[in-house]
């Protein structure tokens, strides 16, 4: 390797290094700051805990109510995981595998709407849901709106997955017998679990983490509160106590970070390897 490359090599090992480490340092300094103690965080707000105090993340469970929002945020996740997924996977492969009339206007809407902001859409949201009367609806008004917002992109993505398939593994299907459904169900789906799982991904970011809606959708009620807006609220009763904010912040952040740790392979998993031999 000459010096210039070489050079060049280094240069882009430091500039990755220095982003990793601004991404990191945020994590690891809420880490730090819910295994102190109140005086301890005031007192030196960069020191590593001389002794972890892990009655912090008890304390925080306890009080903050976080195991009642975390499960009303487990079942709005769930719910609308699950519904993008089915709804997403079945439109994405009518537009790209059946005669479907318009089928690349309707994909161009789609991303579209990826475009539009989602504050846009809040005030019209709103009114609709109010006169419809679905905020008496637990987790209802919150999941609507999530697909909403899930689907177009989820949609765009499946669509471009499912027409890289080659065709000569679907017409080998047909050939052999097999019906439209039976493909779909036998060799298509299975085929995409990489692609749904890495939407899955993306998309329980998204609804673990809202909190606009989710706080407009629960203002009049405290049935359904999701875990972004009773961090909030455990902010606004315990101003001055960063290191409780910061052991409730940490437990919200295992579930995204267990789920990628169970679908990373995904990410690097050939979606249609061995499906067509060369």
């Amino acid at each position: 390797m000459s010096i210039k490359r070489w050079d060049s090599a280094l240069l882009i090992r430091i500039i990755l290094f220095m982003l990793a480490a601004l991404t990191l340092y945020p994590v690891l300094f809420t880490v730090f700051t819910s295994l102190k103690t109140s005086d301890e965080f005031y007192s030196n707000l960069w020191s590593i805990p001389s002794q972890f105090h892990y009655e912090n993340y008890v304390e925080a469970f306890q009080t903050a109510r976080l195991g009642d929002y975390m499960g009303n945020s487990i079942m709005i996740a769930v719910l609308s995981l699950f519904t993008c997924s089915v709804l997403a996977t079945f439109a994405a492969y009518s537009l790209a595998r059946l005669r479907v009339p318009f089928a690349g206007a309707i994909v161009g809407v789609l991303f579209l709407l990826q475009i539009l902001p989602g504050e846009s859409m809040i005030i019209p949201l709103y009114m609709m849901m109010t006169k419809l009367a679905i905020f008496k609806v637990i987790y209802l008004p919150i999941v609507i709106a999530y697909l909403g917002w899930m689907l177009p992109g989820t949609i765009v993505i499946l669509w471009n997955f499912f027409r890289s398939i080659p065709d000569e593994l679907l017409e080998a299907a047909r050939i052999d017998g097999s019906s439209e459904m039976n493909t779909m169900f036998r060799i298509v789906f299975p085929l995409a679990g990489g692609a749904v799982a890495t939407c899955t991904v993306f998309n329980f970011g998204f609804v673990w983490g809202e909190l606009m809606w989710a706080q407009i959708a629960t203002l009049t009620t405290e049935r359904g509160v999701p875990i972004s807006v009773g961090l909030i609220n455990f902010q606004g009763q315990y101003t001055t106590n960063w290191t409780l904010m910061s052991a409730g912040m940490c437990m919200v952040l295992l579930p995204l970070i267990l789920l990628f740790i169970i679908l990373q392979k995904y990410f690097v998993q050939g979606l249609t390897s061995g499906g067509v031999k060369g």
